[in-house]
């Protein structure tokens, strides 16, 4: 008996454990200024970002090529953080947006130039 009990009890605190870690389901959900987002993603999506603005400043020109970048870079990784919080894409999809969004870099401003354009002119009855 004290055998079959002695092998049991393992058993019962593993199965006590595994219930235990069955109560966390799904991803851990960070807030950012009380917008929530998955953390894996946003973590995923940064790091993209962080690694391709890194490859294209590598590929730049010029001696003061990094600190002409920061600004840049800090623009891409807001818009990204920006994605990450409004779309709560999958890590996967979170890795593309930070791709891409890090390879726009300075087209960032032309496009967002654009579209503040586009919304002044709809908005002034065409008046510019």
């Amino acid at each position: 008996m004290g055998a079959l009990a002695g092998a049991t009890v393992p058993v019962v605190a593993a199965a006590a454990d595994l219930t235990k870690g069955a109560a966390v389901t799904g991803p851990v959900v960070w807030h950012l200024l009380g917008y929530p987002f998955e953390a894996g993603s946003m973590i995923a999506a940064l790091c993209a970002c962080v690694a391709v603005r890194f490859y294209v400043v590598q590929h730049g020109a010029g001696a003061n090529r990094w600190l002409l970048d920061i600004p840049v870079s800090a623009l891409a990784f807001m818009f990204t953080a920006g994605i990450i919080v409004t779309a709560r894409p999958a890590p996967l999809t979170a890795l593309l947006f930070g791709t891409g969004v890090g390879a726009l870099g300075a087209g960032i401003i032309k496009l967002a130039k654009g579209y503040v354009d586009r919304w002044l002119g709809e908005n002034t009855g065409g008046v510019k």
